[in-house]
C-alpha cells in the first residue's frame, strides 16, 4: 500500500494576462502548498486486466468514477506505461470542493505520484508532469508541491524559495464558483482581452521577498485578478476576507477563482481565535502551514 498527501494549493498572486485563440487564458502566478491535504491511499495488483476501483469518504457528492480526476490518473498512467493491473484508491476528502484551492488536482497528482512508485518509478518527475497537464493546468504544480512561479496557461513551471513558515487560516462558506463563469466574467471585464495586459510589478516585489524571506503582507504584492470579478457577486467569501482582517491577518485574499479565502496570521493566537469567528460563521475553515516541495 502507498499512501500519500494530497495538499491544498493557495495563489499568492494570480493575473490574466491575454487569451488565445483556442480559448485558454495566459496567465502569471504564483502557487504555493500548504498543509490543508487530502489523503490517498493506494494498491496495485498486477493482471492481465486492468481494473480500477475507487473509494471516497468526506463528502457524499465526490463521485468514485471516470468523472473523478484521480480515477482517470490512474486510467493515464497505467495506459501510458502499458502496464495492466488491478488499482484500488481510498480518498479521504478535507480540501473543499471547487473552491479554488485545486483539491482534485491535487488529488490526480497524488494518485500519479503514488502509482507511480509503486510501479517501480517508471516515469520520472518531468514525464509525470507532462502527464499530468493533460489532466489540468494545475496537476504539474501540484506534482512537485512547495513554491513556483506559474506561466502559460499554468504548464511552466519555476520552482522558487517558498514563503517563510507561518499560520494561515483557509475558509470556504459554500458559494459556488465555477471557473469557467469565472474567466468569463473577466472576459466580459477585459474586452475579451483583445489588447495584452502588461506584466504587474507587485509580481517582482513578491519574488523578491520570498527570496528574501520576508513578510509577504508588508509588500503589498498579494494579488488575484479575480477578486475583482468574484467577490461583489459572493458576499460571503467578502465577509470571510473581512472576518480574517478584523481577527488580525495581516493579509487576506480570494485563492484561485475561488470562493476560498486565506489570511496570513502574525501568530497562532490570533489565527486560532479567528478560526472560531470562521467556524461561528458556518464556514469550513482550516488552521495551516506553508510546506516545501513534495518532490
Amino acid at each position: 500500500m502507498r499512501l500519500e498527501r494530497a495538499n491544498a494549493k493557495i495563489n499568492l498572486y494570480l493575473n490574466v494576462l491575454s487569451k488565445r485563440e483556442d480559448g485558454y487564458h495566459r496567465i502569471q502566478s504564483v502557487m504555493q502548498t500548504v498543509s490543508l491535504c487530502d489523503l490517498i491511499s493506494l494498491d496495485f495488483y498486477p493482471s492481465a486486466h486492468t481494473s480500477i476501483r475507487m473509494q471516497a469518504s468526506g463528502d457524499p457528492s465526490l463521485p468514485t468514477d471516470c468523472r473523478n480526476l484521480a480515477f482517470r490518473a490512474a486510467e493515464r498512467l497505467l495506459a501510458h506505461t502499458g502496464r495492466s493491473g488491478a488499482v484500488e484508491i481510498r480518498l479521504e476528502k478535507h480540501i473543499p470542493i471547487a473552491a479554488g484551492l485545486a483539491g482534485g488536482s491535487a488529488d490526480a497528482a497524488a494518485v500519479l505520484r503514488g502509482l507511480n512508485a509503486l510501479l517501480g518509478s517508471p516515469l520520472s518527475t518531468e514525464e509525470l508532469c507532462a502527464l499530468g497537464a493533460g489532466l489540468g493546468a494545475d496537476v504539474p504544480f501540484c506534482i512537485r508541491g512547495g513554491c513556483a512561479g506559474v506561466g502559460g496557461i499554468g504548464e511552466e513551471l519555476e520552482p522558487i524559495r517558498p514563503m517563510t513558515s507561518r499560520p494561515m487560516l483557509v475558509a470556504c462558506l459554500g458559494e459556488g464558483v465555477s471557473t469557467p463563469w469565472a474567466y468569463a466574467e473577466l472576459d466580459r471585464r477585459y474586452g475579451d482581452f483583445a489588447e495584452v495586459r502588461e506584466e504587474d510589478g507587485r509580481l517582482s516585489r513578491l519574488l523578491s521577498a520570498l527570496e528574501a524571506g520576508e513578510d509577504l503582507a508588508q509588500t503589498g504584492a498579494l494579488y488575484n485578478v479575480f477578486e475583482e470579478a468574484v467577490l461583489p457577486q459572493r458576499p460571503k467569501a467578502f465577509a470571510l476576507r473581512q472576518a480574517m482582517l478584523d481577527g488580525g491577518a495581516s493579509a487576506a485574499m480570494m485563492s484561485g477563482s475561488g470562493p476560498s479565502v486565506f489570511g496570513l496570521f502574525p501568530d497562532e493566537q490570533s489565527a486560532a481565535s479567528t478560526l472560531e469567528v470562521l467556524r461561528g460563521m458556518g464556514a469550513v475553515a482550516f488552521l495551516c502551514y506553508p510546506r516545501g516541495a513534495i518532490c
